[in-house]
């Protein structure tokens, strides 16, 4: 707390009144970059007009963001150690906007006849799986610490599964 407050340019007592705990920072921070990368992926969704075009977009633009940020994120994991519950706090509310976003780019998809091999009904479940797909991926780029080499394109699993929902 005493290195935040000096970098902030703050007195200690000043950080106490906005954050109580180490915890509420590492929090705010987490949160902060969350946020950032939601607005990404809300701007790259918004510049497509197919489903199609939307939900590769939504896929990559949080790889990307995860890249980006990903200097981050190991001294976050270390600095919380036993308090993951803070990025697990972090994560189940974006949870529920996440799988409104995918539900409505394949409801999208299915009323434009873009997506004829699934279903509306089956469209949360999908949304859901399409989701904790997208978490495993960089919950494994976050944990090991390191990420694919730049050759891997990332780009063709999408491709593939969109190709299965046509």
């Amino acid at each position: 707390m005493e290195d935040i407050a000096v970098a902030a340019g703050k007195g200690k007592s000043s950080l106490y009144y906005y954050f109580p705990s180490k915890n509420d920072v590492f929090y705010a921070v987490a949160k902060k970059e969350a946020d950032e990368v939601e607005s990404s992926i809300e701007m790259a969704i918004s510049r497509q007009t197919s489903p199609s075009a939307k939900l590769k977009a939504l896929v990559l633009t949080h790889y990307y963001e995860l890249r980006l940020k990903l200097n981050l994120y190991p001294v976050m994991l270390t600095e919380t150690g036993k308090h993951f519950e803070l990025f697990r706090k972090i994560q189940r509310e974006n949870n529920t906007k996440e799988v409104e976003r995918l539900k409505g780019i394949l409801l999208e998809g299915i009323r434009c006849g873009e997506f004829k091999s699934i279903k509306e009904e089956d469209c949360q479940s999908l949304a859901f799986s399409v989701m904790m797909m997208l978490r495993g991926l960089c919950a494994n780029i976050v944990i090991a610490g390191e990420l694919p080499p730049e050759e891997l394109r990332t780009d063709m699993p999408i491709d593939v599964f969109i190709r299965g929902l046509r």
